[in-house]
């Protein structure tokens, strides 16, 4: 059970509906009541009786244990009330919330929900408030047993009495109670297959309790009872079992889930407690009257009990279903569709479903051979219950085979549908795995575009896309092939760039070949050319080559004849200084000859001076440095 500080402190966040009529101080000490209640019961009963007050006679026991079994159903009648009230109040709140919804014409999801809480809701309200009516019935029959027991001994009360119109009447209210604790289900065929199964056990508990124990007990009293005690100490065991019948099956079958197994679990142990004492009190009747004041008194009021605090747990349990939704949502997980089958659980269902056909096969199998073979009116009443239980499994089993063809035909469909659903799957997965595989394709050769790319941005030109496949292999094509151009469109400007430089290399040589300098400066030495401007290049060579060896030799023949001039002049002075030596009586016209000759020759002489001055200078602006080797000759030739 929940504490009040967390249902105060939750109620406003996610519980809603039946989960509202939580109350706090019953969920808190309700249990805590009945306990206490029992026990001080018990320890009463106990105490009396040691004490040597004798069952049915002693006024004081009698009286005081009849007033402790009426509180004590008056308490079980009381939180049946208290939690009835509080879902009377939760129906009443969703049904002005719901018609304010329906009023506005709002058609969603959230409506429907709305409509099936108020529903549930409602049935929860009836269903506590009819259980409290059938309490509060009991009650009032324990009651005017009070008004009996404390006029007589216990023995001497008649049987049957007024009492017994609230005991037999609170058994309706019971059971409509109970079956209006479940949750709806669409399934006919379930509800059918628990109403066969519900009337085998109560059939076969009935027969057994009838011929093996109520009936030779009848028969062996020494006084007939009357037609009416008769009947009531047959109707109450069999209501009993009946009750614990329905609340056991409904307990386990689909028509709850498993939070409100306590619930059913509480209500059936509580009609369990009172179908044995009204069994009892039924057998005590027919054998010579029932005391008041023995042990059996405090199941009466712990049967209610149980089923107050039934009554104080359902809306507890609705609430923890709640919280459990509440944080399998926040956890992210979800509630599966098809719930996991576990030992237990395939226990009980195999349990569930063997269980009544165990039971009616033992009862048949006892009656067949035990009871037909004595004979008389007996045997044929065995036979008729036999044949009555052999039809309810037949009727069963048919049920069976047709809810068995009918899943097995569901199966079958569903398998197809699967079947299908599995080739869209894989389909999909194919395709999906397709697609991730052109995703990895794509981005590796994206990653490798990525790679060229910055590569060509830093000037790279010889980078190429490697062998790649899916989409972007035309792409990489096209690229290596935008890139091989590129590359020669790199190559080829290179190339005229050099060119370029080359021809005004020329272009400066031969200015300079033209200025009678030499093509290049000694600092500054001709390069290696390409082979179109390798002839060029060659060509200017050779004509330097040539024209510097003309001039050395035009030098070398001025000088020679300069030499000559020389000599010749040198030789005519030396016969103007010998000639009056050898012709004493020179001629003035050879004087003059002479002096004429001598002065052609000196200006020849300073003709070749110039002209060898000049071809000098000449030879030195084609002469790269002063190591060549006509230099000495050179300079002979300026002195």
């Amino acid at each position: 059970m929940m504490d009040h500080s967390e249902i105060s402190e939750q109620a406003s966040s996610y519980f809603h509906g039946e989960a509202l009529a939580c109350d706090p101080w019953a969920s808190r000490y309700g249990s805590w009541v009945v306990l206490g209640f029992t026990a001080c019961y018990t320890i009463f009963l106990i105490g009396m009786n040691v004490g040597g007050q004798v069952p049915g006679k002693s006024f004081l026991l009698k009286s005081t244990s009849d007033i402790l079994q009426f509180v004590g159903e008056g308490i079980g009648c009381l939180f049946c009330i208290r939690i009835a009230t509080r879902l009377r109040t939760v129906f009443a709140r969703l049904r002005r919330k719901l018609i304010a919804k329906e009023v506005g014409r709002e058609v969603s999801n959230d409506l429907q929900a709305d409509r099936a809480e108020t529903q549930a809701a409602h049935r929860a309200y009836l269903a506590w408030t009819l259980l409290a009516i059938a309490i509060a019935l009991y009650a009032t029959g324990q009651a005017v047993w009070t008004s009996y027991d404390v006029r007589m001994n216990s023995a001497d009360v008649p049987f049957p009495g007024l009492y017994d119109l609230g005991f037999v009447a609170s058994y309706a209210f019971f059971l409509i109670g109970t079956l209006l604790l479940t949750r709806r289900s669409k399934a006919a065929v379930r509800r059918a297959y628990l109403l066969l199964d519900v009337l085998a056990v109560i059939g076969a508990s009935l027969a057994l309790s009838w011929f093996f124990l109520l009936a030779p007990s009848i028969a062996g009293l020494t006084q007939a009872p009357s037609s009416g005690a008769a009947f009531l100490s047959i109707c109450f065991p069999t209501g009993d079992l009946f009750l614990v019948a329905v609340g056991a099956f409904l307990m386990f079958s689909p028509l709850s889930d498993r939070a409100q197994q306590p619930v059913f679990m509480l209500l059936c142990l509580g009609l369990f407690f009172l179908a044995i004492t009204d069994s009892l009190l039924g057998y005590y009747n027919l054998a010579g009257g029932f005391n008041t004041g023995t042990l059996q008194d405090v199941l009466w009021p712990t049967s209610m009990q149980l089923i107050g605090v039934a009554a104080i747990t359902y809306p507890d349990s609705i609430a923890r279903e709640q919280q459990q939704r509440e944080d399998m949502k926040n956890t992210g997980t979800h509630i599966p569709t098809l719930p996991a089958a576990s030992r237990g659980s395939q226990f009980t269902a195999i349990a569930l479903t063997l269980l009544p056909l165990l039971l009616v096969l033992l009862t048949c199998g006892l009656l067949l051979l035990r009871i037909t073979p004595q004979g008389g009116a007996i045997s044929i009443q065995s036979d008729f219950v036999v044949l009555a239980l052999v039809l309810l499994l037949v009727a069963r089993q048919t049920l069976t085979l047709l809810e068995n063809n009918r899943l097995i035909t569901q199966i079958q469909n569903e398998l197809a549908l699967s079947r299908r659903e599995l080739l869209r799957k894989h389909h999909e997965a194919e395709e999906a795995n397709r697609q991730t595989q052109e995703r990895l394709e794509l981005e590796e050769g994206i990653a490798a575009l990525r790679a060229v790319h910055t590569r060509v941005v830093r000037g790279d030109f010889t980078a190429r896309v490697p062998a790649i496949s899916g989409p972007l292999q035309q792409i990489a094509i096209s690229l290596n092939m935008i890139l091989e151009q590129l590359s020669s469109t790199t190559s080829q400007s290179a190339r005229y760039k050099q060119l370029t430089h080359e021809f005004q290399m020329v272009q400066d040589a031969i200015k300079r070949f033209e200025q009678g300098l030499p093509p290049w400066s000694s600092s500054q030495p001709p390069l290696q050319s390409t082979a179109e401007l390798q002839a060029i290049f060659h060509g200017l060579l050779h004509q330097y080559s040539h024209q510097r060896n003309q001039w050395h030799s035009l030098g070398s023949s001025l000088e020679s004849a300069h030499k000559m001039a020389q000599h010749v002049r040198e030789s005519l002075s030396k016969i103007r200084r010998s000639h009056p030596v050898a012709s004493p009586a020179p001629s003035a016209g050879d004087n003059l000859n002479i002096a004429l000759a001598l002065k052609e020759v000196e200006a020849l002489e300073q003709q070749q001076q110039q002209v060898l001055n000049r071809v000098t200078q000449s030879i030195s602006r084609f002469t790269p440095s002063p190591s060549l080797g006509d230099t000495g000759k050179h300079d002979r030739v300026v002195k």
